[in-house]
C-alpha cells in the first residue's frame, strides 16, 4: 500500500481482477470496502487492458508492487481512480507509471497526489534511476500534473498501439533535489 496525505493507493489482487473482469463494481467496492464513484472508469481505456494486465499479474505474483493500484481517498473510503506501474523497474533502472481519475474527482489535486505517491514508492527503490511516463502529444491535465511533479518533456514517440504520443522523464537526481 502507498499512503498520501488524502489518499490509499491499494495494490490489485487476483480477487480485484477477477470483479473487475466481470465488470461487478459492487463486489470491487465489497472487497476494497469503498464506495465507488458511479462513473468509476465508465470511459477509460483501463477496461481494454484488464485481461491482459491480469495475465500477467497471475503469471508473475512478485510484480505485484509494481503493477496496478486502486486510488481509494482515506476519509470518504470512496474509490476515485486507478494507477500505478508499468511492470517492474528495467535493467536500466527505469520505470513507467500510469493514472487515470474519475470524471467527479478530476481536478481536484488527486492525480497530482497519487503521482507523488508513486514517485515515492518508486524512488523509495535504490535500482529505481528514474520514473517514465506517457502523454497525449498535446498540452492536457496530465502534462501540467506530470510538469508540476518535475518531470521534463524528452520526445514524441510513435507507440504501435496508441499511435503519437509525449515521452516525459523523472530522474532521480531531480526528484532528491526537489
Amino acid at each position: 500500500m502507498i499512503e498520501t496525505p488524502r489518499l490509499r493507493l491499494l495494490p490489485c489482487s487476483p480477487a480485484h481482477f477477477a470483479a473487475l473482469l466481470r465488470h461487478d463494481l459492487a463486489e470491487l467496492a465489497g472487497l476494497l470496502n469503498v464506495r465507488p464513484e458511479p462513473d468509476w472508469l465508465r470511459h477509460d481505456e483501463v477496461w481494454d487492458i484488464l485481461p491482459q494486465a491480469e495475465r500477467f499479474l497471475r503469471e508473475h505474483p512478485e510484480a505485484a508492487a509494481w503493477w496496478l493500484y486502486f486510488f481509494v481517498h482515506r476519509t470518504h473510503k470512496t474509490l476515485l481512480g486507478v494507477g500505478g506501474f508499468k511492470g517492474a523497474p528495467s535493467a536500466e533502472g527505469s520505470v513507467e507509471i500510469g493514472y487515470s481519475i474519475a470524471p467527479a474527482f478530476r481536478q481536484q489535486g488527486y492525480a497530482t497526489e497519487a503521482v507523488q505517491g508513486m514517485l515515492a514508492h518508486a524512488f523509495a527503490q535504490p535500482e529505481v534511476r528514474q520514473v517514465l511516463a506517457y502523454t497525449l502529444p498535446q498540452p492536457n491535465w496530465s502534462t501540467h500534473i506530470l510538469q508540476k511533479a518535475g518531470f521534463v518533456f524528452q520526445q514524441q514517440v510513435a507507440d504501435p498501439t496508441d499511435g503519437p504520443a509525449w515521452l516525459w522523464s523523472l530522474p532521480r537526481n531531480a526528484y532528491q533535489s526537489r
